[in-house]
C-alpha cells in the first residue's frame, strides 16, 4: 500500500493531505467557534494553526515529499511557510468578515481553499527542497 500511495504524482498527495489538514483545521476551528464564540475568530484562528501545524508537517515530510534532512530545520521553515499563510489568512478573513460581512465559517473555508496551492509551492521549493551537491562537493566524494 505505501508503495502505491507514492505512485501517485506528490502534488495530488499534497493536495488529498493538505485537504485533510485543512478539514481538520477547519473542524478545529468550527468546534472552538462553537465553544467559545465566532467573535473570537483571529484568536481561535491563531490556536487552530499552531495545533494543526504538527500533524501537517510531519504528514507533507513524509508523506509527500519524503524529505531527507534536519527535521528542526525543515520544522522551521514551515513554520515560517504557516506564518505566511497565517497572515493571508488573517486578511482574507478580516476582509471578508468586517468588509463583506461573511460568516466565520464561509470566509475560513475559501481562505484554507485559496492558500493549497500557495502552499504546495512554498513546502516543494522552500520547506522541504533538496539542494544538490555542488561540484566540488562531488568531486570531493569520489575521491573519499
Amino acid at each position: 500500500m505505501i508503495k502505491t500511495w507514492f505512485n501517485i504524482d506528490e502534488r495530488i498527495r499534497f493536495a488529498f493531505l493538505a485537504s485533510v489538514n485543512m478539514t481538520l483545521r477547519f473542524l478545529i476551528f468550527a468546534l472552538l467557534c462553537f465553544l467559545f464564540s465566532a467573535h473570537n475568530y483571529q484568536l481561535l484562528l491563531a490556536f487552530t494553526w499552531f495545533v494543526s501545524s504538527f500533524i501537517a508537517f510531519a504528514s507533507y515530510k513524509f508523506l509527500v515529499f519524503s524529505a531527507q534532512g534536519n527535521h528542526l530545520h525543515q520544522y522551521l521553515k514551515s513554520l515560517l511557510i504557516w506564518i505566511f499563510s497565517y497572515l493571508v489568512n488573517v486578511l482574507i478573513l478580516q476582509y471578508l468578515i468586517e468588509t463583506l460581512a461573511w460568516s466565520p465559517y464561509y470566509a475560513q473555508a475559501l481562505a484554507i481553499s485559496f492558500l493549497l496551492a500557495t502552499n504546495y509551492l512554498l513546502f516543494k521549493y522552500f520547506a522541504f527542497h533538496h539542494h544538490p551537491k555542488s561540484f566540488l562537493a562531488r568531486l570531493f566524494d569520489f575521491f573519499d
